[in-house]
């Protein structure tokens, strides 16, 4: 070890200084040698690795010549260091106070631990003395374009990192003025730094400074875009947000279109009255409008437009507004009739509904005729050329409409919770089908009612409102009134009563009719439907899934996907469903809850439980043979379940793209398999959704069901569907870069394998132990257990997994720098036969045969290698494993000396990962910065 009195120094230029003298050490050569060493203090350095760094040409390494630089710093050091020959390799032995470096790290860390102890001004000092460490740039006199390639540019991420823990420190402290100083300075010198920015921002904010805060945001969106044409981050998103929302100013108040009417001719005006305010449905004025000049045309035509929705989306509201827009366009004058076809009372026959429509026209009584053919002939006759404006509201059939129907010259607005297909097949309607009013217009329409300051002085509050209504206007005008009543009360303080509210559908009663009541809304449509069709909304509206297919239902309901199919058309044109793709139904929240509340007076809790049961085990089904599909490999003897009665599928995609769809309702499954006590299913159920979740790198939501897969199997007593989830909950810790917690689960997953005495069991615990070994840079362990996994898997025949053990063999040993055994085991894996036979199955042992080419100098084959490895990912649906050999690809690059191809890859790379939400977005960006920036 190093004699006290020596310093070693690598943070700036590097140096070994005695009693603060520099030492001469041989000449440039020796330093990049001594330089590498200290970088690695204490481990040894291959020769391999220290010619790279000494010569970039190959043909030019000297293994000679190496010998001789390493005599020189031994003749120059003395017997103060002990610099040794390895087998492979050097190694400098250095005690960490000795070396800038270790110092930089020891206080760095001890650092964090302060602030993660609370103790804010002493993490604040720790961090600014690790800082101290550093006196220019790392390796600043240092000759080697390839040491500074490979580790400088690391070295001023550490850094960089360090100042941000520093800048949060000290922003928790609150010295604002110091930190800004410094976060000026240092923004300028990274200009594409985002947490540095994001620092700056909240420092000036908290300073009083937002405009400044603001300007530093603007500034960073611009480089960003010019550099690297990204948005900024999601944090610094919200960031700049939350600066713009922090000020107590004033929101300007929302402008209102009123519509006035001309005086009004003596001809029918039986227009409802219109609303004092009216919010949103631009598209759908406008496809409104676009009928008019149709209507106005001295053609033969008569334009119809079929507005259609569920109960309460504001079918009535729209067509009275636009009927109002365009009155005076129709100097005919407008017609209204409310046919009843939902709702209490009998619906208005065709042949009444002609006799109110002729009298309005002046026609005499005596002058009508009995039959319905005859009346409606002697309508069309006199509504001809009329330039009529008819409202037929609340129909609910093409055939109470048909007769109606004026002569041309006139356009009609019909209003319907159906789908008037037939309207649209035999009369060529157009249909208006309305959604529910998007967020703005929905906070336009609540502040019609309470108020635009009652509104805009809680944001937050004003969206839980509208969200909690669903959108729908009807249930917002109504807690709109409630609210009323209570004006002095804040309004998230309204919101958080109403939610807490055990009935969600009375909290839309106004006790004043049946029109101010969702429920009773929502009844009259319920109650016009056949029995059967009643009988599957009751039950569908027990599940909580997001949406749900024909066959999905009729698993639920216990019918052939036909009957199913036919049964949720005439749903879906009762508006009770919607179906927003072809075979993808979903509920409106509030019909949801309609629905349930149903079920649960009508149908016996068995036959919910029963139907929930079915379509359950449905789900585990589909999603065996949707795993199978795409993992054939897996350890389906685990499981009790198999696919009978699932869906199949014919190849990878098609299981993907129905895992991708059914994602949230495979979620909401396993949760409600752990409700029905159905604990088998609902860890099954889980283990089987890791097929997907690994392909597509949902982190948050795979390690969310498996923790409560993890309780189910516990709770069913079963061990090796236990060490299953303990194993997916490994392996997601893994990816999530989580090492150590992965190495725990796994090492649990171990030991119940070999509780069980389970071979394959064991096998497998220790091919995702080796991978978590290497993660945590544990090579002998990684090796060890993979070594051992490889024993186990051929005396079983296991061919396919193989296969992957080889290939995580192959990956350690070119972290060892064995790069030649990583190239045979690589080329080993690839020579085992799939299951599947499709090249894609290749993908991973392309990508360690690549890495290992690389290691051994042959860099076109091996960047050519995992090239078509980023094909094969791309091709398989896994972005999540494209986006990290593409980060890897941009540091090969890099390495090489190739600035604009490593840019181009880690943007492919930072753009792949931000979508999908990886932490790994972060480093991505940071190393394009640091690039870009010069380092």
């Amino acid at each position: 070890m190093t004699i006290v009195g020596l310093d070693f120094r690598v943070l700036g230029p590097a140096e070994v200084l005695a009693e603060d003298r520099p030492l001469q050490l041989g000449g440039s050569r020796p330093l990049i040698v001594l330089a590498g060493l200290l970088l690695r203090a204490n481990q040894v350095v291959s020769v391999d690795e220290l010619g790279r760094w000494l010569w970039d040409d190959d043909r030019r390494r000297s293994k000679g010549a190496l010998q001789t630089y390493v005599l020189r710093l031994r003749r120059a050091l003395g017997d103060q260091v002990a610099l040794r020959t390895e087998r492979g390799g050097y190694v400098i032995e250095v005690d960490e106070g000795a070396l800038d470096l270790s110092r930089f790290r020891t206080l760095a860390e001890q650092g964090k631990a302060a602030g993660e102890r609370g103790e804010l001004r002493q993490a604040v000092t720790c961090y600014a003395d690790a800082l101290a460490q550093w006196r220019g740039p790392a390796l600043q006199n240092v000759e080697s374009e390839a040491l500074h390639r490979d580790e400088a540019g690391q070295l001023t991420e550490e850094r960089l990192r360090v100042r941000e823990q520093w800048a949060d420190a000290v922003l928790a402290v609150g010295e604002y003025g110091t930190l800004i100083l410094a976060l000026t300075r240092i923004t300028r010198e990274n200009p594409l730094r985002e947490r540095l920015h994001e620092q700056l921002m909240i420092g000036l904010y908290r300073s009083g400074r937002r405009a400044e805060a603001l300007e530093v945001y603007d500034r960073i969106s611009s480089v960003l875009a010019e550099e690297l044409g990204l948005d900024p981050g999601a944090s610094l998103q919200r960031t700049r947000q939350l600066i713009l929302t922090g000020e107590d100013e004033e929101v300007a108040g929302v402008q209102r279109a009123h519509y006035r009417l001309a005086a009004e001719p003596p001809v029918p005006r039986q227009l409802p009255a219109d609303l004092r305010a009216f919010s949103g449905r631009e598209s759908d004025l406008k496809a409104l409008h676009a009928l008019v000049p149709e209507a106005l045309d001295a053609g033969t035509s008569t334009p119809i437009a079929s507005i259609e929705g569920m109960g309460g989306i504001g079918k009535t509201t729209l067509a009275v507004h636009f009927a109002h827009e365009i009155g005076e366009r129709f100097p005919g004058g407008q017609l209204y009739l409310n046919l009843r076809g939902y709702g209490p009372g009998d619906p208005v026959e065709p042949l009444a509904a002609l006799q109110t429509m002729l009298t309005a026209l002046g026609v005499p009584a005596d002058e009508i005729p009995c039959g319905l053919d005859d009346r409606a002939a002697l309508w069309r006759t006199h509504s001809s050329g009329r330039r009529l404006m008819i409202l037929l509201d609340n129909v609910n059939s093409t055939e109470q409409v048909r007769p109606l129907l004026p002569g041309p010259g006139c356009l009609v607005l019909v209003t319907s919770r159906w789908q008037l297909r037939a309207l649209v097949a035999t009369h060529g309607a157009r249909r208006i089908a309305l959604a529910e009013l998007a967020e703005e217009d929905a906070v336009a329409l609540l502040a019609s009612t309470i108020g635009v300051d009652r509104t805009s002085a809680d944001p937050v509050a004003t969206e839980r409102f509208v969200r909690f209504c669903g959108g729908l206007p009807l249930a917002i005008r109504i807690l709109a009134v409630r609210a009323g009543q209570f004006p002095d009360l804040p309004l998230g303080a309204f919101v958080a009563a109403v939610e807490r509210e055990p009935d969600r559908l009375g909290s839309f009663d106004l006790s004043d009719g049946d029109g101010t009541n969702i429920r009773a809304v929502f009844s009259h449509s319920y109650q016009a439907l056949d029995p059967e069709a009643a009988r599957l909304l009751r039950l569908l509206g027990t599940f909580t899934g997001a949406d749900f297919t024909t066959r999905a239902a009729a698993a639920a309901a216990g019918l052939d996907p036909a009957r199913a199919r036919l049964l949720l058309s005439m749903l879906t044109s009762a508006h009770l469903l919607a179906e927003p793709r072809p075979g993808r139904y979903q509920f409106h929240d509030l019909i949801r809850a309609y629905a349930g509340e149903i079920a649960r007076r009508v149908d016996e809790d068995r036959t919910r439980t029963a139907a929930l049961t079915r379509l359950v085990r449905w789900y585990l089904a589909t999603a065996f043979n949707a795993s199978q599909a795409m993992r054939p490999e897996r350890f389906y003897r685990l499981l009790d379940a198999d696919g009978a009665g699932g869906r199949e599928f014919g190849d990878y995609h098609e299981a993907l793209d129905w895992f991708g769809d059914e994602c949230g309702n495979v979620i909401a499954a396993v949760h409600l398999a752990r409700d029905l006590g159905l604990h088998g299913e609902c860890w099954q159920l889980a283990w089987l959704a890791q097929s997907y979740f690994a392909a597509k790198a949902r982190l948050d939501d795979w390690r969310a069901v498996f923790e409560v897969a993890l309780e189910a199997a516990r709770a069913a007593g079963n061990r090796p569907g236990e060490a299953g989830i303990l194993s997916g909950l490994g392996v997601v810790n893994g990816v999530a870069r989580n090492y150590a917690e992965s190495r725990r689960y796994l090492e649990q997953v171990l030991a119940i394998q070999r509780e069980l005495g389970s071979a394959e069991g064991q096998a497998r615990a220790r091919y995702n132990l080796a991978m978590a070994a290497h993660n945590l840079d544990d090579l002998p362990w990684a090796y060890e257990h993979g070594v051992e996994a490889l024993r186990i898997v051929r005396e079983l025949g296991l061919r396919a997994f193989e296969a992957s053990v080889l290939r995580a063999l192959g990956d350690i040993c070119t972290t060892m720098g064995d790069h030649g055994q990583a190239l045979e085991l690589a080329e080993s894996a690839l020579a085992v036969e799939r299951p599947n036979g499709r090249p894609e199955d290749d993908r991973f042992s392309l990508h360690t045969r690549g890495t290992a080419l690389i290691g051994l100098g042959r860099r076109e084959e091996g960047i050519a290698c995992m090239r078509r490895a980023v094909d094969m990912f791309f091709t398989m649906g896994e972005q999540y494993e494209a986006a990290d050999v593409l980060a890897q690809l941009g540091a090969i690059h890099l390495r090489y000396g190739a600035r604009a191809e490593a840019r181009d890859y880690w943007l492919r790379s930072v753009r792949l990962l931000t979508e999908l939400g990886h932490p790994d977005a972060d480093d991505v960006r940071a190393k394009l910065a640091a690039l870009v920036s010069g380092f």
